[in-house]
Parts: structure tokens; sequence; C-alpha cells
């Protein structure tokens, strides 16, 4: 095993990160080996520069205790009251510094660590950068966002976080260019697929952090004694779960712990992966593959390091933060629940992802009661009664608090589309946001002081308008084969659920025009649609205008894919005259039968075509990261999906959205159905 397990661990582990950074806070995430108190101070890059380096604000946090030598901290910077003012400049580059002291008093510091010069270096040192830097966009200058989703270690291709990179870079202090936030729209890591050769090393971290290791109920082994490749029948057997590819799925709160670790800090990783002659004939030549991929993301880690450290960045977990499937259907929902297994590792996951990604979403979300439970109970290091285990896992499996909303203009809010489910099946697809979650969406915009008519971005981890061929052929190999082998989870294949969350939309928040940010689906593109209700008290001016942008996957594309999906479909939906789709529906079709002919919604929808290439593609089905730009008074939406290919070069292809003139074409064609059908209540 490499020596970071066998010497002791450096004081900062993982860190610093980025996260909710707005006018009256701005915070950051660190992982330490000891307990630690931080201090943070807030400053004008400006004033950095000249070497008068008057704090705006600053703050000190203490770490809270997870394993024995895992403490996380969350450090608030406060502004600091100057002439009256008690807020920290927008549009303006700012920098911080984070001092770390242990128990005994020793204070270390980002260049006492190594973390301000060298290969791990999290500053912009080529732009005059000693510290690193953010700003806050405030409504002189565009909005520019970056956002991706699935981003797996052992995925094939670039890591697409090396272009967010590039862009920090090149745009340091043009903040009309730099993006103020990074969205991460979900599968941050990869909980269910585990490469082998990172495998082993993952648990005996996970073992080293706690200081114990944890034992899975249901299963008669320790963790450490399950050899790599042998969970899928732990997982099938005792968990209930139905990932496909989960030979070395996660179980303990460790191996949880442990993959965030190696996710986002090189310095975390094995020297040496495993030598391939150890693997049975048969399976060397995968064995060796995904030591190529694995050693490629370990190249790059240290830029996403330093893009983490510079960009305020949000997360949402979807569904292999946990699991592959978590929640697909009711069915799957009970057996898990009724496993003990299943429920254990479930709520290691979501502890997991509380500490290392929900905390830092929106801190005020989570009170001391919420922080304590979770340090009491991992403080006990597994002696719990039966009655106490319970108890945690009940607590952690009910708590439905994972929505959130980003302090952006437009305002942003992040949708929990995996806990907050409603089943009309036993089997059947889901709606993806229940009655509950429809309730925590108004909740949190009343409480954002969003006003009716304003603009909206909503995150949801799966495209609300997807790909269209894509989503019928899924929803037919579904009726053949199972809807657990092709994921039918989308928008598309719960149509009650999805005409419900647009209508909810439509009805409370009304929004001048709604853009859906998403991941998901392994492919990147841009659709422009518009919406409306065809009901009685539903007329003209009763329609949502949207724009859904899709950017996935960060890390973890293949050669099939792309030639099924750009090659193939991609190219048939050029070819054929349907590029503008409008389509009509109802609700519950029996209403048919018994006299109702009209349909209950009708959406316009298209395609649009990204430039960068000679025949401009529909889809961007290599890994791709979105670059968005949204102008102030919303007349134009700029989509650019930064492609690094395996020459180390990035290319761009771009989509706009012009949203100014009047009604658009698709709101023509929505009208003109609107027309047709609608009669208002006199």
């Amino acid at each position: 095993m490499s020596d970071f397990l066998t010497e002791p661990l450096p004081l900062i582990l993982l860190g610093p990160i980025l996260r909710r950074s707005e006018e009256k806070q701005v915070c950051v995430w660190l992982a330490c080996s000891k307990p630690v108190s931080i201090r943070i101070t807030v400053l004008r890059f400006d004033d950095l520069t000249k070497g008068q380096a008057k704090p705006l604000g600053s703050g000190i946090a203490k770490s809270i205790q997870l394993g024995q030598h895992l403490h996380v901290a969350l450090v608030v910077a406060r502004p600091i009251a100057i002439n009256d003012l008690d807020k920290f400049p927008t549009d303006e580059l700012l920098a911080y510094d984070i001092e770390v002291a242990d128990d005994s008093g020793k204070t270390t510091t980002l260049k006492d660590s190594g973390l301000l010069s060298g290969a791990n270096s999290i500053v912009y040192s080529g732009n005059g950068a000693s510290l690193p830097t953010f700003f806050l966009a405030g409504k002189d200058i565009p909005l520019n966002l970056l956002h991706g989703s699935c981003r797996k270690l052992h995925g094939k291709g670039e890591d697409c976080l090396f272009a967010a990179d590039e862009v920090i870079a090149s745009s340091f202090a043009d903040l009309k260019r730099r993006p103020s936030a990074l969205f991460l729209t979900g599968d941050q890591v990869y909980a269910d697929d585990v490469a082998k050769p990172l495998a082993n090393y993952v648990t005996q971290l996970g073992i080293k952090l706690l200081g114990w290791e944890e034992q899975v109920r249901g299963v008669n082994r320790k963790l450490s004694q399950i050899k790599p490749g042998d969970r899928q029948k732990v997982i099938k057997e005792f968990a209930r779960f139905t990932a496909g590819h989960a030979g070395n799925h996660l179980l303990g709160f460790g191996e949880f712990v442990a993959m965030y670790m190696v996710a986002w800090n090189a310095e975390n990783w094995p020297v040496d992966l495993s030598n391939a002659r150890k693997m049975p004939f048969g399976e060397r030549r995968k064995y060796i593959r995904h030591i190529k991929q694995l050693e490629e993301t370990r190249r790059d880690l240290a830029t996403v390091r330093r893009v983490l450290a510079n960009t305020p960045t949000y997360m949402i977990f979807d569904d292999h933060e946990i699991t592959d499937d978590w929640n697909i259907t009711r069915e799957w929902h009970d057996n898990v629940a009724d496993s003990e297994c299943g429920k254990q590792i479930i709520t290691n996951g979501l502890a997991a992802y509380w500490a290392f990604q929900g905390w830092g979403n929106d801190p005020s979300l989570y009170n001391d009661h919420f922080i304590g439970k979770i340090v009491e109970y991992f403080g006990k290091r597994g002696n719990l009664p039966e009655s106490e285990i319970q108890e945690f896992e009940d607590f952690l499996w009910n708590f439905h608090g994972w929505s959130f909303s980003a302090p952006s203009n437009p305002l942003t809010i992040f949708v929990d589309c995996r806990t907050q489910r409603q089943y009309d099946t036993f089997k059947g697809p889901p709606q993806i946001v229940g009655e509950e979650a429809l309730l925590s969406i108004s909740r949190i915009a009343e409480d954002s002081n969003f006003k009716k008519g304003d603009p909206l971005i909503v995150v949801v981890p799966t495209p609300v308008l997807g790909f269209y061929l894509i989503e019928v052929l899924q929803k037919l190999l579904a009726m053949i084969i199972s809807v657990y082998a092709v994921d039918l989870e989308s928008w598309f294949a719960n149509t009650v659920g999805r005409i419900r969350f647009l209508t909810f939309l439509l009805q409370t928040l009304a929004p001048k025009h709604c853009i859906f940010l998403s991941g998901d689906v392994h492919f990147g593109f841009t659709i422009k649609a518009a919406f409306a209700p065809l009901q009685e008290g539903y007329g003209h001016d009763d329609i949502i205008s949207i724009t859904q942008l899709n950017s996935s996957a960060l890390k973890t594309t293949s050669l099939v894919k792309i030639a099924f999906v750009s090659e193939i479909l991609g190219r048939i939906r050029q070819i054929f005259p349907f590029k503008r789709l409008v389509r009509t529906g109802r609700l519950d079709r029996l209403r048919s039968l018994v006299g109702r002919r009209h349909p209950d919604w009708v959406e316009a929808r298209t395609i649009v075509s990204a430039s960068g290439s000679i025949l401009p593609p529909l889809l961007i089905s290599d890994n791709n990261i979105g670059y968005v730009t949204i102008e102030r008074d919303l007349s134009r939406i700029v989509h650019k999906f930064l492609v690094r290919k395996a020459t180390k070069e990035t290319r761009i292809y771009e989509t706009i959205v012009r949203t100014d003139g009047g009604r658009s074409p698709l709101e023509d064609n929505v009208n003109a159905r609107i027309s047709k059908y609608v009669v208002k209540q006199s």
C-alpha cells in the first residue's frame, strides 16, 4: 500500500473548496487530519497586489470530528462594516487566505501547506495572484456560470474540469468573462462503480481516516475481507440494489469519505495503483485500461483542486453519489427500505454527501441539532444499540431539506430530485418531484424574495426537456427489457409528473423565462421551448418560455456512445423535418373515452444547432463542461460546450438562444393550439 496509509497524514487533507459566496458571507470548506480552528480573511485583490491588504471580512470556525483522522470545517467570513456598509463588494476581484491552528496552537497557512506555489498550487500565479481569488457577480455584468455532471475517475476521455481551469486562467481579471460560480449537477462521485485498481485502497484509506472498521449489517465479513470485484452479489442479495456495475460498490461511511478524498486531491492517492500481473488473465486488459484512465485523472487533479478553490461551487446529488437506480421505482424504494444493509449504505452515502457537498451549499439549512446527530453517531465508532442505529437511519432517510437556492441573478434553485419522488405505480417510472418537493421549491423562492415574473434558473440533475428521439427509444426499450436495465427515470417517462411540474412553475412562480440546467444523460445540448396548460382558466398569457441547457459528462465517454448519439440519432434529427416539435397530450387517457377529446397541455420545442464544426451538431457526445453566459436583460443566453480532446486542446461548440423581440415562433405555435382548444372561464 502507499506511504499515505503508513506515514502521518498531512494536516490539510482536502480543500480549501470555495462554497456559498454572497454579499453577506463567504464560505470555505476544508477537511483536516486533526481537530483544528480555522480563520479566513477576505481581501481586495487590488489591495493585495499593492501590499495594502486591509481585510474586508473574516471569520473563525472549529472543525467537527467524523473520524479519528477526519475533521471537516466550514468557515464563514462575514464582512467588516466599512462606511456603514456591511456587505462584500460585487463585480470586484477578491482574494482570501486561510490559517489552520491545531490543538497545540501551531498555525499553518496555505503557504506552509505548499498550496501557493509549485505543482499543487491553488492560485493563478501567472496572473499575478498570490492567493486564491473569486468575485461576487452584481447587476452590471453578464452572469457567467460553469456547469457539469457525471465525473467518474476511471471514465474514458479527458477530464473537462481541466477546461474550466483554462477558462478561469484566461479570464482571471476580466469579470465580464470569468465564471462567478460552478454548478455541479450530480454524480460528483460514483459510489457504485469504483475501479478495481483503486477499490482496496479506498477501503484502507477509509479505515485509516475513521480509525475503526465499520460492520455492515447483513454482510458477515469485514469490508477489508471482501476481495475487489466481489461486491455485486453483496449489494444485490443483502442491500437489494439494482446497480449493474457494482463489483466494488462503496458500503461503509469511511469508503464514501475516502472516495471524495481521491476525487478532488491527487495527494490522497496511492503511490502505485497495483501490478496487473496479479490479475487473472481474463481481467488483465480491463485492469490495465482502468489504471491508465485513473492515472490520466490523477494528472489533472491539481487543476481540479484549483478550480474548486477559486470558484464558488454549488453541488446537488443525483443517483451515483449513493447507488445507481436510487429510488427509481416504488418497488426499489420499498425493497431497500426493508433491507438493513441497504438502509445502512444509503445512510452512509447521505452523511458523506452532507459533509463533503451539501453543507457548503447553504449552511443555514443545517442547524446544530442536525450536525450534532451526525457527529454523535459516527463518534461512537459503530458501538451503538440497534435502536440508535435505526433512529439515525430514519433521521437521514426522512430528511428532505436538500434543495437550496444559490445567490445568483437570476435566482437559481437546486432541486432534490431523488428523495422527494412520487410514485403512481409499483414498478413504473416515478414523478421526479412530488408534492413535498414542489412545496419546498415554493418556500425557497419565497425565502429568496423571488417575485412573480422574474426570470428563474432551476437546476435539476436530469433534463426536463430531453432529446426526444432518445427518450422515446428508452421508453420503448423499458417496455421490452425492464425499467432498471435502461434507467427509465426521465421526466419524459412520467408525463403526469412533468406536466404537473411545469404547470406548478407557471402557476406559482410565473417566471418571465425559465432556464433549466441539467446533466445526467452523458451528452450536451440546448433546447428552446414554450409550454402552456390547455384547461379552463388558462389562456394566451399563460405560457412559460423555457431554455433547457444540458452539459454531461465531465468524464465518462465512449466511442460507441459518440457514434450512436451524434452520428446516428443527431443526424437523423437534422435530416427529417421535425426540428421544431409541437406536441399536445392528455394527463389521463381515460378522459378521452368519456367525452373529453381535447388535450390538457401543449408544448413546442426546438433543439439549437451548435457552431464549432463544418456540420453543426445538435448533440455534443464528447466529454464536456457547459459555460453559460446570460445577458442581464435576458436578451441572449449563450451556451458553450468546452470539449477537451486527447490532443490536450479544448474545442468549443456554441449555441445561442435569443429571447428578445416579443413572442418567439415557439410561443406562436403554442398560442395557435391554445386558440384551437381553450375557452376561458367567463
